[in-house]
């Protein structure tokens, strides 16, 4: 049968049948309410608890079915204008619907009806009830004993929950979960359970007590051995370092690190402790504990979530790059997806000024990170890295944890630079020690051996840069992403110059850098006539140059104009030529090449000369480029008739020169190049100036892939040159090259020299 009373919300309390509250009511609804149900519902109104205490102003659907019918046992108006009430619990019902009106929210009930059980059962219940509320009370402190009065013959298995739960339940949490719970039989299981759970817990907390006070009692004679010992110390004319002591023990116990670490810290304390201070292992104890203590075992930044931002903010202050911001976007998006995902190990591999270790630092700022850079050029000692042994004299921590402890977090961005200049020898390997630092599945347990403990660096952000590939150690090269940072095209620079250059000598020098405007062929004549680079490193130094000048001379309030003709009056005459092969004779061959600082363009010079058909070659070369002047040799003299050559003049001495002289020249990029250079020679024919010649050739005159394709393209396409010729399997590297580079030269891909012989000398 449904009937309907008014409804008040209670916070924070819990009403269970059959218990009475008091309580004083500040709130006019609430007092209202009361008014109300005195007057029209014979005393009589529905109390509900919501489910979450702290909500304020519960909506009717956060409000639930099952509330405690009750009655207003007594009213009394205070002076303060207060309402006091006693309510009474009478039995649970059930909401059948909600209802708001002008004034109150009222409610259709009716009444909850439990299914019967066996009466064995609820005694079984009934008495292990009894029993646990029985152990309780022996236990607790707090807990009167007149509730087992109360329990003493309960009427039945659910009134016997009701007085327990009103009696013995603190939480609110607790208490509305029993409240709520209509199967009575159910209400008692999770009643005994919560019970036997307190009991556990206040047992614990016994067990604690006791140990407790049975360590202070025996700390009590620590104390007073030591007090005798610092007062010795004192007349002894020694400093009492108990407080120091103390301080250490606090702050290892406040850590939030591994056991196993806090016990080994424990261990370096107490030894310590039992140190004479005027003794050499003191210092030694003391370094490495305070060193212990200053690592950020927990402590790490949050990344920036905002994709966009983080990729405006690079764009900003980096051009191109874009393979290195993607990757770091892609690790950035998936991390805020799973938090566990590894970190990359990126390594930027590119020639100088080409802005791979300004990106590593700018990135950090982007993302909210701190920065460390490690220069690990020439580095021949491992121990620089891993750290020396505490045994050894002067034993400090390796860059890697001493970066981790300046940086205050776990989670830093680390900058390895150089890593193809490293040195093994006796001292040791670090490209090996290396290995167990950037690999995302060891280094979760890095170990410096002046640390001695395991350190987390699954967290940081590792990134490498290095100018060669080839001088990456083979094992390092496994563990890495490689990005490729090619020399930047004559376009490339310009744009930098406009937009990167000048607005950050603008904030260096504090000028506005509007007022100091460049033609675009006067960026262009400084690229082609002072900088001879694959980066922008001289660019910006000759920019710089002028702006300074332009700043000493005359206010910049106006604005300056910087033309093509104005370039010599502030740098002088020009350093470089952009033309190549300008010697405009037989036997000389342009050659783009791959060195340290990028691509360039060589030139192979060869004349010959009555002799004994000897070879000599020059120009600071390796072995292999030997080779290559040999097997070139050997094609041509085996093809011949092919070329229509007077086999008499293939007996000449053949001697082969590769410009400049004092640069090392290493690798087998020159092979078609020195067989257009002898054919010239042999045939009396000049190769226009315009040309020039990439690829291995065999004996066969096949001509073979090499790297490097891009940066020699477009070194090409920076010093003027108008069709390169490279081996037909590297075409899938023109995919990389830029349009506007393609555009302005012609690449021909050839497989045979044959095909090179009847454009060129045809």
């Amino acid at each position: 049968m449904k009937s309907e009373k008014l409804i008040l919300v209670l916070q924070n309390l819990v009403l269970f049948p059959n218990e009475e509250v008091k309580l004083e009511l500040k709130n006019d609804l609430s007092k209202r309410i009361i008014e109300e149900a005195l007057a029209k519902y014979n005393s009589e109104l529905l109390i509900v608890s919501p489910k979450d205490e702290l909500e304020i102003r519960p909506t009717i659907n956060d409000l639930p079915k099952v509330v405690t019918y009750a009655k207003v046992k007594s009213k009394l108006i205070l002076p303060n204008g207060n309402m006091r009430v006693k309510l009474r619990g009478v039995k649970r019902s059930l909401i059948v619907k909600y209802k708001t009106t002008a004034n109150f929210v009222k409610a259709e009930y009716t009444s909850i009806n439990s299914p019967v059980y066996n009466l064995d059962e609820e005694k079984i219940y009934i008495k292990k009830l009894k029993k646990a509320v029985e152990k309780y009370v022996s236990i607790s402190t707090v807990t009167s004993n007149t509730i087992l009065d109360l329990i003493k013959s309960p009427s039945s298995l659910g009134k016997m929950c009701d007085i327990i739960s009103a009696s013995i339940l603190t939480t609110y949490k607790e208490k509305w979960v029993l409240l709520v719970e209509e199967d009575y039989f159910e209400r008692a299981k999770k009643l005994l359970s919560i019970i036997n759970s307190e009991i556990n817990e206040l047992e614990l907390d016994h067990q604690l007590d006791e140990q407790i006070r049975s360590n202070f009692e025996s700390s009590e004679k620590e104390i007073l051995i030591k007090e005798k010992i610092n007062l010795l110390t004192k007349q002894l004319g020694g400093k009492d370092t108990s407080k120091e002591i103390d301080r250490y023990r606090d702050t290892i116990s406040s850590l939030k690190i591994d056991s196993k670490i806090k016990k080994d810290m424990a261990i370096e304390v107490d030894r310590l402790s039992s140190t004479v201070e005027s003794s050499p292992e003191y210092g030694v104890i003391k370094a490495h504990i305070d060193f212990l203590m200053s690592l950020p075992w927990n402590k790490k930044t949050v990344d920036k979530k905002d994709i966009e931002e983080i990729d405006k903010s690079l764009n900003e202050t980096h051009y191109g790059l874009e393979k290195a911001k993607d990757r770091i976007e892609e690790y950035l998006i998936l991390k805020s997806q799973k938090k566990k995902i590894a970190s990359p190990v990126l390594c930027l591999v590119g020639p100088p000024g080409t802005g791979k270790t300004t990106f590593a630092r700018e990135l950090a700022k982007s993302i909210g990170r701190e920065f460390i850079k490690i220069s690990v050029g020439g580095l021949n000692d491992a121990g620089e890295l891993i750290g020396h042994r505490r045994t050894y004299l002067g034993a400090a921590p390796g860059k890697i944890i001493e970066g981790i402890k300046k940086s205050g977090v776990n989670n830093p961005i680390i900058l390895i630079d150089e890593v193809d200049k490293m040195v093994k020898d006796y001292r040791g390997d670090p490209a090996s020690v290396l290995l167990d630092i950037l690999d995302p599945n060891q280094n979760k347990e890095f170990t410096d051996n002046y640390v001695a403990e395991p350190f987390d660096l699954s967290s940081v952000l590792f990134i490498l840069t290095a100018n060669d590939r080839d001088g990456i150690p083979l094992p390092l090269l496994d563990r890495l992403e490689l990005i490729d940072v090619h020399s930047y095209t004559l376009f490339d620079k310009l744009e930098i110059a406009k937009n990167y250059t000048l607005p950050r000598l603008g904030k260096e020098y504090d000028f506005d850098y509007r007022t100091v405007s460049f033609t675009e062929k006067a960026i262009i004549k400084i690229i082609e006539g002072y900088t001879k680079e694959s980066g922008v490193r001289d660019l910006e130094r000759n920019i710089a140059s002028i702006v300074r000048k332009i700043i000493i001379k005359k206010s910049t309030a106006k604005v300056s104009t910087i033309n093509e003709k104005d370039i010599i009056k502030y740098l002088g005459m020009p350093k470089y030529s952009r033309v190549v092969n300008e010697y405009n004779k037989c036997g000389v061959v342009n050659v783009p090449a791959v060195g340290e600082y990028g691509g360039c363009i060589l030139n192979i010079e060869c004349v010959t000369y009555e002799g004994t058909d000897e070879i000599i070659s020059t120009g600071c070369l390796g072995d292999i480029m030997k080779e290559s002047i040999s097997i070139a040799k050997s094609y041509i003299k085996t093809n011949a008739k092919t070329f229509d050559l007077d086999n008499k003049k293939m007996h000449d001495t053949v001697h082969i020169h590769a410009l400049d002289g004092a640069t090392k020249k290493e690798g087998p990029s020159a092979g078609l190049a020195i067989v257009v250079s002898l054919l010239s020679v042999f045939k009396n024919i000049v190769v226009p100036e315009s040309l020039a010649f990439t690829g291995e050739i065999s004996l066969e005159g096949k001509i073979l892939p090499v790297g490097g394709i891009k940066e020699k393209i477009i070194s090409s396409y920076n010093a003027g040159i108008k069709k390169i010729y490279i081996p037909k399997d590297n075409e899938q590297d023109l995919s990389e090259i830029p349009k506007k580079v393609l555009n302005s030269i012609e690449v021909i891909t050839v497989s045979d020299f044959t095909e090179v012989y009847k454009q060129v000398f045809n």
